[in-house]
């Protein structure tokens, strides 16, 4: 009986505290733990860019090379940052702490990888960014009649056609074919008429500029080597003298010949007092002292009688009036050489 009291009085313990537990276990178990909000972390403010805007945009097949100028940005590391360093002769760069890195023959990329492996025995994660302040490793020369001859920097790959328009383009007095010329250490120019020098150090080919500037052969637009020069020569020149309207040099431009048909035309055609029977063409082949005179009977080819003939350049033709008709080549000659009586005239 006693044992009886003892266990109901139990269990009403029991039930006593399990009510008054309910409400805080009910409680706790609605209860969500909150997370912590991570801490922002300010980045770290870098140095300020290079004001240079050329030096935003080096393309990432730019290989650096001697006297190219670097700069160097990133935290922690105030002995480097906001100079400016030129690659050496021997391709290197000197910095305070890293001492010398090699940076020639590398990408921009490349040289930021070995620059920060290099400070990474000093610092921890570093974190160094490199841009090119000014361009000089990879000239390449334009030079004749073009309209603002000189030297460029590569910058990326460019083609032929590309160096041309970064020097203006042609001038209208401009040849029909231009040279180019390459160092070997670049391999022989990807052309089919590429030879090599007398020197066996360089590369020689010429391109001719109507194939070039219509397109139909666009294996001649070829990619541009450091150190390339491109040559484009002045227009050759024909003459017309003697008795027509409009007498004077006519350049070739990009053609290879001109008819006496077509220089007639030019020079407004021949005068009523001209002996256009007795014309002749004097030529003197290039490089050589000698010259040929070859009658033509310009009356006959203006008549459609005759087959018109080519003139090349340097050619001379002369159609002497009925008064002249002896006059000699020296006279021809002098009335050439004479600068200040020739006009020479583009079309």
């Amino acid at each position: 009986m006693v044992v009886r009291k003892m266990q109901n009085a139990k269990f009403v313990w029991v039930g006593i505290l399990a009510v008054l537990l309910f409400p805080i276990i009910k409680a706790s178990g609605q209860t969500r733990v909150q997370p912590v909000p991570p801490a922002i972390v300010q980045p770290v403010p870098s140095a300020e860019a290079p004001k240079d805007a050329a030096s935003a945009a080096v393309p990432s097949t730019y290989l650096l090379g001697p006297d190219d100028q670097l700069m160097i940005q990133g935290p922690e590391v105030d002995e480097i940052v906001g100079k400016p360093y030129r690659i050496d002769p021997e391709g290197y760069v000197s910095l305070p702490m890293l001492g010398k890195i090699k940076a020639a023959g590398m990408t921009l990329g490349e040289f930021e990888t070995q620059l920060n492996r290099t400070a990474s025995k000093f610092i921890r994660d570093p974190q160094l960014v490199v841009s090119v302040g000014e361009f000089r490793s990879q000239p390449v020369s334009v030079v004749g009649a073009v309209n603002q001859p000189g030297t460029q920097q590569l910058q990326g790959k460019k083609t032929l056609m590309q160096m041309i328009s970064m020097v203006g383009g042609f001038r209208p007095d401009a040849g029909n074919t231009l040279k180019i010329t390459r160092d070997l250490q670049w391999g022989p120019l990807p052309l089919p008429n590429a030879t090599t020098d007398s020197s066996g150090k360089f590369s020689v080919a010429q391109i001719g500029v109507p194939d070039l500037l219509q397109g139909k052969n666009p294996q001649l637009n070829i990619l541009v080597m450091p150190n390339d020069v491109i040559t484009i020569p002045s227009s050759e020149t024909v003459y017309v003298v003697g008795d027509v309207h409009k007498a004077g040099g006519f350049l070739l431009g990009e053609r290879q010949n001109m008819s006496v048909l077509q220089v007639l035309a030019m020079s407004e055609g021949i005068s009523g007092t001209a002996d256009a029977k007795h014309s002749r063409i004097i030529h003197r082949p290039q490089g050589s002292t000698e010259q040929t005179e070859t009658p033509v009977d310009v009356k006959r080819i203006l008549q459609g009688k005759a087959q018109d003939m080519p003139l090349e350049g340097g050619d001379i033709l002369f159609v002497p009036g009925s008064v002249s008709k002896k006059v000699g080549l020296r006279t021809v000659e002098a009335a050439i050489q004479t600068a200040s009586g020739i006009a020479i005239w583009r079309f």
